[in-house]
């Protein structure tokens, strides 16, 4: 399966023209708010006109900033989980106050 995905990121991710295009001219604001609102799986209602215009104008606006940015979500390694790195840092984390709030549909 690995190999799918290093096809996407050859030719999607890595190439600045096709994701320059996507956003210029496939991103509208209803997709977004499509997309968005899957993500608010627990009320959708919750996307309204401000949250989608606060990821939209970036897009549309950003220039190879936004188009960067893009590919950086899609390529880039999330990183370590937290637990991951509690175990790496636990001399360090044991020592530091956290105050983490969690919901419901968190997965």
């Amino acid at each position: 399966l690995n190999w799918l995905f290093d096809l996407f990121d050859f030719f999607i991710f890595d190439n600045e023209l096709l994701l320059t295009y996507a956003l210029n001219n496939i991103v509208t604001k209803d997709l977004l708010r499509d997309a968005l609102k899957s993500l608010y799986t627990h009320d959708p209602e919750r996307v309204d006109d401000e949250l989608v215009d606060s990821f939209y104008y970036p897009a549309k606006s950003g220039g190879s900033g936004a188009v960067e940015a893009i590919r950086q979500i899609y390529t880039n390694d999330a990183g370590l989980t937290p637990m991951e790195m509690h175990e790496k840092y636990d001399d360090v984390l044991d020592s530091m106050p956290l105050h983490l709030i969690w919901g419901m549909e968190d997965v």
